[in-house]
């Protein structure tokens, strides 16, 4: 076995719901986790606090900006993935470890297989397109005419859409190393009703 550990290995029995995975972390993995999702803690909490805050945060950023991302490497794995595989080798994991560093997927140690879970709330939402959309207030007493609200509107949603753009290409290069424009623009136009080339991509990127 490989004793040198490039993200959490727990050694517990395998878990299905995220906030039970996180519970099977010893407190420093948590706080492990913590860190790489730049996550504000106090390393004097609980680990029933830690966990708790940990819950809240990787299912926000999960529906926010990792579900398009993590759908589509999941999809690469084809009908081989499950909810729980087995791997020889910690190395046959390397593609994924930013995901489990950030506590999205976990790793066991079972006699001498590593088991890679992915949690209920993770494996059921990925096929979801739940990315969530900033609201926009319509002050009735405006003096606005109906096609400036509906161009405010459409300006304050293609900016948010944007930013979760920008935050997949820096996720998608943690995974792979890097990600052409073409890539982006196929998860872009699988979940976005507002499609995009990747000429449009790279100046929306480049901005």
């Amino acid at each position: 076995m490989e004793s040198q550990e490039r993200f959490p290995i727990i050694k517990k029995t395998i878990s299905a719901s995220l906030e039970k995975n996180l519970a099977n972390c010893t407190k420093n993995q948590l706080i492990s986790i913590s860190e790489n999702l730049n996550l504000s803690i106090k390393k004097s909490w609980k680990k029933e606090q830690l966990v708790q805050k940990l819950y809240e945060n990787i299912y926000e950023q999960f529906h926010q900006f990792y579900q398009p991302v993590i759908a589509d490497l999941l999809d690469k794995f084809g009908d081989q993935m499950e909810q729980a595989i087995a791997f020889e080798n910690l190395k046959q994991l390397e593609v994924i470890a930013p995901l489990i560093k950030k506590g999205f997927f976990y790793v066991y140690l079972q006699k001498d297989l590593y088991i890679l879970v992915i949690p209920d709330e993770i494996w059921q939402g990925r096929e979801e397109s739940d990315l969530e959309m900033q609201e926009v207030t319509i002050d009735l007493n405006s003096n606005m005419d109906n096609n400036q609200l509906l161009s405010a509107q459409k300006e304050d949603s293609l900016s948010t859409e944007y930013e979760s753009l920008k935050q997949w290409k820096e996720t998608v290069v943690k995974i792979y190393g890097q990600v052409s424009a073409e890539h982006l623009a196929e998860i872009w136009n699988r979940y976005n009703e507002n499609k995009l080339t990747p000429t449009e991509i790279d100046q929306i990127l480049n901005s």
